[in-house]
């Protein structure tokens, strides 16, 4: 059994393999996560970064894209690969996966050519669907290396969320590596069944997941919010030396649910994502294009905006304000 480290997750006293290749002490590796073939012949094939520090330590994989118009997520683990240049690791490997749903990056679509979310594949099969196949590889050729994941999401659609950290509900690890992200706003998330969560959750593994700004759009709050929490998170775990950033203590949400439209119309959002509010306070307002009627769209409880629908015209029983519970 692998001794733990300073950090509590276990130091990886053997050669790291992923994809079939050993990686040594100090070594950085470019591989290559082959899933599927175009109806051209053209080999579709996932870059997978691997760098390993020069002394013992854990294993971080840092993924972005598993929905494919997710941006901000992959320009941040662009930035950490960057930044890997001037500030080498010390000890541990550091797996990145900047794009894993390429399919959906290239058309900049969530899902996959197939209409599937590829984050309800888990754990896959190889000779499945697209998505079960892609799914199947990453669990077989690299997460059984992995001992934290940071999962990088942003908005779907028309929904700009505002920065927060989303740890696996009862299970006390994550929610330390939560801690340690030091995020504006930490939720707790149910394991949904057929998730990148729930295969990590079964295997005894960390998994979080941060989300922050909306699709197909770069959002530098965002961007920055995950950096910052991803620094943190490698000098922890001992990837970096030192200790960039004081902890600014966040905010703890118990759990979370939707405001919904009172009635089809225009949609005029009053307050912010990340703004408290009481009960009865006025989030909005919602009003038909012939100037006959309109509805205040009212906090239900007390909470903190985590998530706003950025869409300017909406139906009833659209989801509009994405709550958090305090």
């Amino acid at each position: 059994m692998n001794p733990p480290s300073q950090s509590g997750i276990p130091n990886r006293c053997t050669l790291v393999n992923i994809l079939g290749t050993s990686v040594k002490p100090g070594e950085r590796h470019v591989l290559d996560l082959q899933v599927a073939r175009l109806y051209t012949r053209t080999s579709v094939e996932i870059p997978v970064v691997v760098q390993r520090g020069v002394e013992e330590g854990p294993v971080l994989l840092l993924l972005a894209g598993v929905h494919g118009d997710e941006v901000n997520g992959i320009d941040t683990v662009r930035r950490v690969l960057d930044e890997l240049r001037e500030r080498p690791l010390v000890q541990g490997t550091l797996v990145a996966i900047p794009v894993l749903n390429v399919f959906g990056f290239l058309a900049m679509k969530r899902e996959l050519p197939d209409g599937r979310d590829l984050n309800r594949f888990f754990p896959g099969a190889a000779n499945g669907s697209l998505a079960s196949r892609l799914a199947h590889a990453l669990v077989t050729e690299v997460l059984p290396a992995v001992d934290v994941v940071i999962d990088l999401h942003s908005g779907a659609d028309q929904r700009y969320n505002h920065p927060h950290l989303r740890y696996t509900e009862l299970d006390a690890a994550s929610l330390r590596i939560a801690e340690i992200f030091d995020p504006p706003l930490i939720l707790p998330s149910p394991i949904r069944q057929r998730s990148i969560r729930a295969h990590m959750n079964q295997q005894g593994r960390s998994y979080v997941l941060f989300e922050g700004g909306k699709a197909r759009s770069i959002d530098e709050d965002s961007i920055r919010e995950a950096h910052r929490g991803i620094t943190r998170v490698m000098e922890h775990l001992g990837l970096w030396s030192g200790n960039s950033d004081t902890t600014r203590g966040a905010s703890y949400l118990t759990g979370s649910k939707w405001v919904r439209s009172p009635m089809a119309g225009l949609f005029h959002p009053i307050m912010e994502g990340g703004s408290k509010v009481e009960k009865g306070m006025v989030l909005g307002l919602v009003a038909d294009p012939y100037g006959d009627q309109r509805k205040h769209v009212k906090a239900p409880f007390t909470g903190q905006i985590i998530g706003v629908n950025t869409s300017p015209v909406v139906n009833q029983g659209d989801a509009l304000f994405h709550l958090g519970l305090m």
